[in-house]
This record gives C-alpha cells, structure tokens and sequence, in this order.
C-alpha cells in the first residue's frame, strides 16, 4: 500500500518520470551502500533483535509520511529523503529475516518452504495496491501511510512470539570488514553462485525498476483513475504468487541456472508485451506473466544459493545477492531519462532486449560447461 500510494503521490506532486525514476533511486541504492554491511550484522548479532530494531523504523517512517501529508506540508525532497532512510532499513531488514530460513527448514524442503514464503508475500502484492487504489480514490494518499504504519504492530508482536533457534555469539570475532571480505571472497571463488548473483544483477538494473513507471502507463497510455492504477500494481502480485505457490508445491526439481535462465527469458517477453500493449485486460494479463517469471527468478536464486552456501556465511552471501536490488537505482534513473527522450515503452522493450541477451549467453556458456563435462574434458572448479 505504501509504494502505492508514494508512487501516486510523486506522480500527482511532479507529474515528471524522472521524478519517479528519482524517488527509487533513492530507495534503493542504500542497496548498494550498505548491503553488505547488512550481511555482516545478520552473521553477527541476534537475527530476532535485528528484525525487531528494523521494523520499528520503518513503522516511524510511516508516521512520518502520514503526518507530512496530512498536514499537506509533503514536498517532494521529504519523499526522497524518508525513502533513502527506509531503504537502509529494509537492506538489514531483509537479509535477517531471509538468513532465518535457512536454520528453520530442513534442506530437501528449502525450495518449497521459500516458495511458501514468497507466496505469502506475494499476496500482500494484490492485495496492498488493490487496497491502495481505492482508499486513495475515496479516502486520500494520507490513510495508506497511517494504515501501514499500524500494520508494524503486527508484525512486532508477531517477530516477539515467535520461537526461533538461540542465538549463539561466536567467541572469536574477526573485524566486521574482514567478515565483509571473506563473504566477497567466497563469492568470486563459486562460479555457480557468483553467475547467478551477476543474472540477478542485469535483471535489476534492466528490469525490476518497471513497476516504478507503471503509473505512466495507467494515466497517459491506458487512460485509467486510480482504481485501474491499484490493479495494474496488483497484476504482478497474482502472478507472483502463482509462480510462489507452484514452487512450493513441486515435489522434486532441480534448482539451477537453466531454470532461472528461463524464467528471465519468460519475464523478457513478458514486459515486451506489456509495454505495446494498449487494452487494459492484456496489460493485466502480461504484468501477471511479468510477476510470475520473476519470482521465480527470485525463489529459484535464493534456493541455489541457501543450498550451496555454508550457515556461518549466508547472511553475508545473500546480502551480497539482495545487494542486486541496488542496481534499481541506477535501473530507474536509465529508465526515467530514456522514458522522456524516446517514451517508456521503447525504453521497457530495451530492457527486455538486454535481459533476453544476458540469460541466453548464460544458456549457452551452461550448456557448453555440460557438453565439457559429458565428454570427460576438463573444466575450471565451481
């Protein structure tokens, strides 16, 4: 509900894409910033206290932006500002409650229990935006911040009551910069895992910021009010969920690179037709495909790399792989200059271009690799 309602609000405030294209820059280059600082902490302190610390920022950012529009003293530099603070706290926030995953759920079952989860979250994506469109259209921007901030209350009971494995401090500790380090490290020394981190990485800067711009479709190309607009946001949710609730419930798959090649490729088209498009079922239709490859993308990646990784560095080598969301930052500020010089559709069927070209070379080196090993010749360690 809140990126509903912010993104509707910096459209109403600006009516400028590169305003948008701004406003998530800021959001998420604390991605980038302190992403791997977000690991360590993870790896190092108690992941509950962690969780517990990071939603209640977040719920005062909420307050925050409720009272400032309530009282209509909202200007648009507030918007950057307080998304750049909620972008630090989602950045901790999301690579302790990931890194729980992991200690709670055993191995054979880690696809279906992230697929799980993803669907859970996934839902609030219909939902939210759904939620979103018709309070702003019948109450106002200000109640979906003053509904997300008390929505924290649940979620800080629920952390609080949760039974969860003890925390163990490790006796000896090496500096924070050297646990940065030696997650970098064992990145660049894992070839499967280091490929899938850099696919992640072109899908953000290239594709993930779209949902940024689909405000523009809804006003200047599919001519609908706010109601439209909450269900356009809510599209991609279904489909992710969709996608979340099949891999949680596949019996047996083999998770790797092809796989998560071939949901890029599907979400590749997928935005290519939705960027054409001009009939407001279709484009509901297309932002579903949009959602459910790149969930899939998201849960296939995580698994691989949940299953690859040893526990006394995930937290770090995950943060290192959600450091992707990062390059949303500059993927939107691409995106917002290439909207106003050449339109936003042309500029999502570059993006689609690019994702298709970098999942299948990818392909294509994986398939090679394979050819290598079946015919007994050797190939350099993953």
């Amino acid at each position: 509900m809140q990126n509903v309602a912010q993104s509707w609000l910096v459209w109403e405030l600006t009516r400028s894409p590169m305003a948008i294209g701004i406003v998530a820059f800021f959001d998420s280059i604390p991605r980038l910033l302190v992403g791997a600082l977000g690991g360590a902490i993870a790896d190092r302190f108690d992941r509950r206290r962690v969780l517990m610390i990071t939603q209640t920022l977040a719920m005062i950012q909420a307050i925050i932006l409720w009272l400032a529009v309530w009282y209509q003293v909202i200007a648009f530099w507030h918007i950057v500002v307080l998304s750049f603070f909620l972008g630090v706290v989602n950045t901790i926030n999301q690579t302790a409650r990931q890194s729980l995953v992991n200690s709670l759920v055993p191995r054979e079952d880690l696809l279906n229990a992230i697929g799980l989860q993803s669907s859970v979250f996934n839902f609030s994506k219909i939902l939210g935006p759904t939620t979103g469109g018709i309070i702003i259209a019948y109450i106002g921007i200000a109640d979906c911040f003053l509904v997300n901030a008390l929505s924290f209350l649940a979620l800080i009971v629920n952390l609080q009551m949760m039974e969860l494995p003890p925390w163990e401090r490790k006796k000896d500790r090496q500096s924070i910069g050297a646990d940065i380090k030696e997650g970098f490290l064992y990145v660049r020394g894992s070839r499967r895992i280091f490929h899938i981190i850099a696919i992640s990485y072109v899908m953000a800067m290239f594709g993930a910021p779209y949902n940024r711009f689909v405000p523009i479709f809804a006003t200047n190309i599919l001519h609908v009010g706010p109601t439209g607009f909450g269900l356009l946001m809510s599209a991609p949710g279904f489909g992710a969920t969709l996608a979340a609730l099949t891999l949680a419930s596949v019996k047996q798959m083999r998770v790797g690179i092809r796989w998560i090649c071939i949901a890029v490729l599907g979400f590749a088209l997928s935005l290519a037709l939705f960027a054409f498009s001009h009939f407001f079922v279709l484009s509901l239709l297309f932002l579903a495909g949009v959602g459910f490859c790149q969930i899939a993308e998201r849960a296939l990646s995580n698994t691989a790399i949940q299953l690859e990784t040893p526990p006394n560095l995930l937290g770090r080598v995950l943060s290192l792989f959600f450091m992707d969301r990062g390059l949303w930052s500059l993927g939107s500020v691409f995106m917002g200059f290439s909207a106003s010089a050449i339109g936003i559709s042309w500029t999502f069927a570059i993006c689609a271009i690019v994702c298709t070209l970098a999942a299948s070379s990818l392909l294509a080196a994986n398939a090679r690799r394979r050819a290598q090993i079946a015919a007994g010749q050797r190939v350099p360690p993953v």
